[in-house]
């Protein structure tokens, strides 16, 4: 393999889970933090959750897909991989964490509708895996990848 096949294959997974990871959280702002639950500050709710999660959930995705995933696992294997990861990690212990800090700020609706906030994030984080593991790990998802440049 070329150290520019190398590198593409290490950049991939990071720019592609920091995308979707921004692009999930921005939509969760935009639901949960202004239409669902308007009140408190919207630059705090932004920042929390498309700066720090977005930023560093994605960071992280993309780590644990290079770390563990690719040039190990194809195919299926690489999608579910991606989809147990992004559950693990991002859907159970972000998610987690997130209730727990939604307790004491009521930014999102963790302290109303626990149920929600709960298993809004673990589907969510498995859609993400699903798509991640599908954009990186198939023929097709390869194509778009090149399409739009990544």
């Amino acid at each position: 393999m070329s150290d520019s096949t190398t590198l593409k294959s290490l950049k991939r997974p990071l720019i592609v889970c920091l995308f979707l990871a921004v692009f999930a959280e921005f939509l969760m702002f935009l639901i949960f933090g202004v239409l669902l639950y308007p009140d408190g500050n919207l630059l705090a709710k932004f920042l929390w959750t498309v700066l720090f999660c977005g930023v560093g959930m994605g960071s992280a995705m993309g780590v644990f897909v290079v770390l563990f995933v690719v040039e190990k696992l194809k195919g299926v294997g690489a999608i579910v991989a991606c989809i147990l990861i992004s559950t693990l990690l991002l859907g159970f212990g972000c998610n987690f964490l997130c209730f727990l800090l939604d307790k004491h700020f009521h930014y999102f609706g963790g302290h109303e509708s626990p149920l929600i906030f709960i298993s809004n994030g673990i589907i969510m984080s498995a859609l993400g895996g699903l798509i991640s593991g599908y954009l990186l790990f198939t023929k097709k998802g390869d194509k778009i990848l090149q399409r739009v440049g990544i």
